[in-house]
């Protein structure tokens, strides 16, 4: 388990530390999901899987229990790799603190929902302007710039200015810069601006849909077995992820088989966390009127994890 320390900066301009604890599952669930352009499937379940073998030297127990990333050995180190895992670090870290600090129920990679609003993504040739991340709490919207450095936090007037950039109505911004990753991880999770802009359900309900539909597809009992079971009393289901029936899935083509199944899915049994009503919600999206699922830490044991969305993971 981690700790992260935060220097929290409200609308007001009050400034409080707090610290939050990420277990090494909610950093898996946030690393795979945080600022990707698409609906993660059953098919790009791998692409998850793969992310996390890929970085796996920056996220040693030993190292991660001390409130800090690992690194690789000096002859697999990489520095441009180091600084991509350092950014994909920050997304990570900035989705758990907008679940954690602002209650957000759901966040997406701000480029979708340009995508989704059929916005410009580029003007005269040059990109436009914009933040990582769009994440929806109960009563706002909000745009989030998310920084992730091996160093210092950088100019956090640069980062909050960056993170009000962007065509798309929000309540409010925040800066969120993860730094001295492999020191003792540190974050600045600064909310610089404020305004009163109606709550867009539509682009919610919209993004979510395909969000909850993707998922759904682990529900295919070709494919997948799964139970209901219950987590703080909501109902849930529960998907087995170890089922060789994935060889259907890629029509005997599956690579490394031997090895996934053998090797990593047998020995951590992971299963796939979904909500009771998922098969609604791909119908249908989500609206503000859903209320955040909180995950209480102390009442479930450290290798089960559920994210404000619903959707979770639980390991051996």
């Amino acid at each position: 388990m981690m700790n992260i320390s935060v220097e929290y900066k409200d609308t007001a301009g009050v400034i409080s530390n707090q610290i939050h604890k990420l277990s090494r599952l909610a950093f898996t669930k946030h690393l795979a999901i945080a600022g990707q352009g698409y609906a993660p499937g059953p098919r790009k379940l791998f692409r998850a899987l793969g992310m996390f073998l890929h970085y796996s030297y920056y996220l040693q127990v030993p190292e991660f229990n001390n409130d800090r990333l690992s690194e690789p050995p000096e002859g697999l180190s990489d520095p441009t790799e180091k600084g991509q895992f350092s950014n994909l670090a920050g997304k990570a870290i900035a989705d758990f603190l907008s679940k954690r600090i602002d209650q957000s129920l759901y966040t997406v990679n701000y480029e979708a929902a340009m995508r989704l609003q059929r916005m410009p993504l580029s003007l005269g040739g040059k990109q436009v302007s914009r933040p990582d991340l769009l994440a929806f709490a109960p009563k706002a919207m909000f745009a989030i710039e998310a920084k992730g450095f091996s160093g210092g936090c950088g100019n956090m007037t640069e980062h909050k200015d960056q993170s009000m950039e962007g065509g798309i109505p929000v309540n409010y911004t925040i800066a969120s810069v993860a730094y001295d990753l492999y020191r003792k991880i540190k974050c600045k999770y600064h909310d610089p601006f404020n305004d009163n802009v109606q709550f867009n359900n539509q682009l919610l309900s919209g993004l979510t849909r395909n969000y909850y539909k993707s998922l759904s597809g682990f529900l295919d009992q070709k494919l997948f077995s799964y139970r209901e079971v219950t987590f703080q009393s909501e109902q849930f289901y529960e998907v087995e992820l170890l089922d060789r029936n994935f060889e259907k899935m890629f029509r005997g083509r599956f690579p490394f088989s031997h090895f996934l199944y053998d090797e990593i899915f047998d020995f951590y049994r992971p299963r796939l966390i979904l909500p009771k009503n998922i098969r609604a919600y791909a119908e249908a999206g989500i609206t503000n009127e859903i209320r955040p699922f909180l995950f209480d830490e102390k009442e479930q044991p450290e290798n089960i994890y559920i994210d404000n969305d619903r959707i979770g993971l639980r390991i051996r």
